[in-house]
């Protein structure tokens, strides 16, 4: 599918309000399919295509090419009239309005609010009576701010779902908590589920508040408040610990723990001991360790899979 035909797909969702979870659970789809399709990845089957213009009460050639195949030469005279009423109006109803090739188009009224649209990156901002919307298409990307609530999507397949709901309820990932509280002691900080007790415990324990706590003792008591913030360093391993813990996966532990290790030694020897050379080659090691580790876990993958 080609990029006109992803947009127009867009457009149609927009014009019938749907968000691409909703449209994806319409169409019993995945919504990282409908990201798929809208941003050019891949065309949705003929049943979909049906079940889409069905959905939006237009034809395929509507809903693919934006009108009517049939209409397209009978309509050139009335867009030309259409475009200049469109102008007139719109001086008439914008304070602001400028678009200069892909650079970012802005459109200020009283009546639709602050809209901007950058073309090069692919971002757009809207802010209006209705709420706040701020969207990225080329990543999947859209948060919307309004009377109905909050509503977060990252449409990557690895990124998540989140709004909240008009009783109060919070909605992650198609499943709904009566509580942000309840969301929190149920999932980790990656929006999944907890495995065992004893990572939920680990994971959930304050050891933040438990490091700030040790460096203000330390620098307090014994006056060491350079060597102390190293202290920072620990947090990220702590929890990189934890999500073993709670999922056994020995090479996460690893890709997590010898980053932050690595970063600690380069700056202790910079700072402590005046040696930025060579110790930043340590540095070098950190993308090769964590390609190792991800090539581990294909490893590890394929094997469980034959």
């Amino acid at each position: 599918m080609d990029l006109a035909m992803a947009q127009c797909l867009v457009d149609r969702r927009k014009a019938a309000g749907l968000s691409q979870e909703a449209l994806a659970a319409q169409l019993g789809v995945s919504r990282q399919a409908v990201s798929k399709w809208e941003r050019s990845e891949s065309s949705p089957d003929t049943d979909n295509l049906i079940a889409l213009a069905a959905l939006y009460g237009v034809s395929l050639d509507e809903l693919l090419y934006g009108e009517a195949a049939g209409d397209v030469e009978t309509s050139t005279d009335d867009d030309l009239d259409a475009n200049n009423s469109d102008e007139v109006e719109g001086t008439e109803t914008s304070t602001e309005h400028t678009n200069c090739g892909d650079k970012p188009l802005v459109d200020i009224s009283l009546a639709h609010g602050i809209h901007v649209i950058d073309p090069e990156k692919g971002e757009e901002v809207h802010v209006g009576w209705n709420g706040i919307h701020v969207a990225n298409e080329r990543k999947g990307e859209e948060v919307h701010v309004g009377p109905g609530g909050l509503h977060i999507d990252t449409l990557e397949d690895d990124g998540h779902s989140v709004h909240t709901n008009a009783d109060g309820t919070v909605t992650i990932d198609g499943e709904t908590f009566s509580s942000w509280k309840e969301a929190h002691d149920k999932l980790d900080h990656h929006g999944k589920h907890f495995h065992t007790k004893l990572g939920r415990t680990w994971n959930k324990f304050p050891f933040p508040a438990l490091v700030v706590l040790a460096y203000l003792a330390l620098g307090i008591i014994c006056g060491t408040w350079s060597m102390g913030f190293f202290l920072v360093f620990l947090i990220s391993v702590y929890y990189a610990m934890g999500d073993f813990i709670d999922r056994r996966h020995l090479s996460k532990l690893i890709g997590g723990v010898y980053p932050t290790a690595a970063i600690a030694w380069f700056l202790y020897m910079w700072l402590c001991l005046a040696q930025p050379h060579p110790a930043w080659v340590i540095l070098i090691t950190i993308p090769v360790v964590k390609a190792l580790m991800r090539w581990c876990r294909k490893q590890w993958k394929r094997r469980k899979q034959a």
